[in-house]
Formats: structure tokens, C-alpha cells, sequence
């Protein structure tokens, strides 16, 4: 709280009220509007007159604001309350009903009638609407690199939902040429092919269901996780390029590591940037043994999910441009991939880094906190 020491309030303030650019809002120890300059009629929409002799909680939202009765009160009996704060972020109400956010800070001045308070009063209505466009735009971001990726494995795609359907349409065709050479068909051979084609109904499925949730927009949705799954899932989507290009990824569940909170495609997002980059990594390199290992490890309050390869690793002068926005060492890389990753982790509390093995090979860890991060 500023205070400070004047006579009384006199004309040349009116002078400068009136010429100030925010809202400025003066009143007594009981909360009334003394003084409602220019700038605060516009953005309240109330004229002077409206607005003066009436209690300034009539401003806010709240109704424990700092123009409320009890909280003036304990200002003045103790010195102490949230007036003491300079700053405070409050819910103004105008004249029609309509609320925006707002900060405001509350300087006091001594007087010959006792106690005046001086409230300036910034309108962050155009902040938080430029915050709310920054929060699209990466959303966007997030999800135009989920599409690149998707992009970058159609052909595993396409082979991991065409081999369900293959399979469907041999077990439909087996079951049909057995019903016409033995009359009605065997029940128990009839029944073992229907749950065959049940069976890849329910694959191809999910494979369906999988992609809808990566390529999914909106809002991040935090829930609780258990990490094993959201990796499993996301090995799922390198299953045909690991056998086709006879790769090894080795991933054992652990039983042990506690549910995290998180959004769980956020985070798939992270480790199949990793497991694509580091299948790249050692493709361009053209060694024959080509392995990927997935960790998860339980750090104090964090776990630890590290994804190595056994590539040629990361050279001692790019390392430090790793996570920044547009490099890359790719031939056709944009160089946002793990920019995004670290700006997911840490959304999420945690942190992405880069370690060099001494075996050789790059290893990237994800760091993600056990404890509740809203």
C-alpha cells in the first residue's frame, strides 16, 4: 500500500483524472465512489453521476473484491488484507451485465476527511483475447505436426489396417466355401471362423480408433494415465516399418511406475517424434543392426521415459540447437518436431533432454512429474 500525504483532493486531479488513459476510481473507507473518471464511464459504461456515491464493489464480480465492506474494514482496523497487494487480477461487471477481466492496483492517500483510496484499473480484455489467439495457434501447431507424422508412416498405416480387413474378407471366404462343399458346414469350424472375423472386426478397429485420437484438435484434456499403455500405443504405430525394415524396438512394461496426469496424445505425440527421429537417424546411417530402447524409469516425485538408438548420434555442435524452432539435420526436416515435444513437456511440468550415451547412439529423456500439475 502507497501512502502518501495530501490536503485534500483538489481540481488539478480532476485535470489529470480525467486525462488519464486507464480507468481511475477514487473512494472512501466505507467503499464509495467518490471520484469515476473518463476513461472508467467508458469502460463501465456508467456515467459519473450513475456511479458516485455507490459502493465500488458495484464494479466486480466478486463480491469479496477489494471495494467490500469486511475487507475495507480489516484494512483499516489491521493494515493487513488483499489490499496490501499491489496488483490484483479481478472480473469487472459493466453497466449492461457483461464481465471482463481487469487488473487493478490501490495506492491510499491521507486527507483532511480521513482516508481516500486511488484505484487505477487496466482493462485485459485484448490481452487475453491475444493470449487465447497464441493458445489456437499452438494447439494448431501441435496438431499440424501430429498430421506430418501421420503423413511420414501412412504406408505402415495402410498396412496395419489393410491386414485386418485381408484377413476378414480370407475367414468370410473360407466360411462360404465351407458351407458349400459340406451342406450346412461344420458348427465348430463355422464358429472358429465367425471369432476369426470378430477378432480382426475388433484390430482394425482400434487401429481406427487410434489414428482418430492423434489427429484429434482441440483443448489439452489432462486425465490420469498409465504410461505403459500410451507407450505400447505408440510403438503400435511403428509396427510394420519395424518388421519391414527388420528393426528392434524393446519396450518392457513396469509395473511399478505410478498413473500420471496428463494428456495422453500430447505425449504419445513426444515419444513418436523420438522413435520416428531415431529410426530416421540410423536408416540415413545404413547400419544393419538397428535397435530401439524405451525406459521408464522412477525418479523421486518424476518419472523418467528414455528412448535410445544406436545410431550415429547427435554431433557436439548441434546439440545445443536441438529443441530450437526451425533446425534440423534432416535433408526435408522443418525443424519443429522437438521444439514442440519440449514445449509439450513442459506444459506438463516436465522437461525433454538430450544425452549422449557412452555406448554411442543418442538418447532423449522425458521428464514428467508424478504429482498433479493442472
Amino acid at each position: 500500500m502507497n501512502r502518501n500525504s495530501i490536503t485534500d483532493l483538489a481540481n488539478p486531479l480532476d485535470v489529470l483524472m480525467d486525462a488519464a488513459v486507464d480507468a481511475i476510481v477514487i473512494f472512501d473507507s466505507t467503499g464509495k465512489i467518490l471520484q469515476f473518471n473518463r476513461a472508467a464511464q467508458e469502460l463501465f459504461i456508467y456515467s459519473a453521476e450513475e456511479a458516485c456515491g455507490r459502493n465500488v464493489s458495484l464494479l466486480m464480480s466478486d463480491p469479496g473484491s477489494i471495494g467490500h465492506d469486511k475487507y475495507m474494514q480489516r484494512y483499516l482496523d489491521t493494515g493487513q488484507g488483499r489490499l496490501t497487494r499491489m496488483v490484483l487480477e479481478e472480473t469487472g461487471v459493466k453497466s449492461d451485465g457483461s464481465t471482463f477481466p481487469l487488473t487493478l492496483s490501490v495506492g491510499e492517500v491521507q486527507g483532511d476527511r480521513g482516508s481516500r483510496f486511488i484505484s487505477i484499473i487496466h482493462d485485459l480484455s485484448e490481452k487475453r483475447a491475444g493470449e487465447a489467439k497464441v493458445r489456437q495457434l499452438e494447439e494448431q501447431l501441435l496438431h499440424a505436426d501430429r498430421l506430418v507424422i501421420l503423413g511420414e508412416l501412412t504406408a505402415g498405416i495402410a498396412h496395419e489396417i489393410n491386414q485386418p480387413l485381408t484377413a476378414i474378407a480370407a475367414y468370410a471366404d473360407a466360411g462360404k466355401h465351407l458351407m458349400q462343399r459340406s451342406g450346412n458346414g461344420s458348427p465348430d469350424n463355422i464358429h472358429v471362423i465367425c471369432e476369426k472375423i470378430a477378432e480382426q472386426s475388433r484390430r482394425a478397429a482400434e487401429v481406427v480408433q487410434r489414428l482418430r485420437k492423434l489427429v484429434r484438435t482441440g483443448n489439452v484434456s489432462k486425465a490420469r494415465h498409465n504410461i505403459n499403455e500410451i507407450i505400447n500405443n505408440t510403438i503400435l504405430l511403428f509396427d510394420y516399418e519395424i518388421k519391414k525394415k527388420l528393426l528392434k524396438l524393446d519396450f518392457s512394461p513396469v509395473d511399478s511406475v505410478d498413473i500420471l496426469y496428463v494428456d495422453d496424445i500430447q505425449i504419445q505425440q513426444i515419444l513418436v517424434n523420438l522413435v520416428k527421429n531415431g529410426l530416421d537417424a540410423m536408416s540415413a546411417s545404413g547400419q544393419q543392426d538397428r535397435r530401439i530402447t524405451i525406459r521408464v524409469i522412477n525418479v523421486g516425485k518424476v518419472v523418467d521415459i528414455a528412448v535410445q538408438d544406436n545410431g550415429p548420434g547427435v554431433s557436439q555442435a548441434d546439440r545445443k540447437h536441438l529443441f530450437e524452432s526451425f533446425f534440423t539435420t534432416k535433408p526435408k526436416g522443418v525443424g519443429l518436431g522437438l521444439s514442440i515435444c519440449k514445449n509439450i513437456a513442459a506444459a506438463h511440468g516436465g522437461n525433454l533432454r538430450y544425452e549422449s550415451p557412452a555406448e554411442g547412439g543418442s538418447r532423449f529423456i522425458l521428464t514428467l512429474p508424478l504429482e498433479h500439475i493442472g
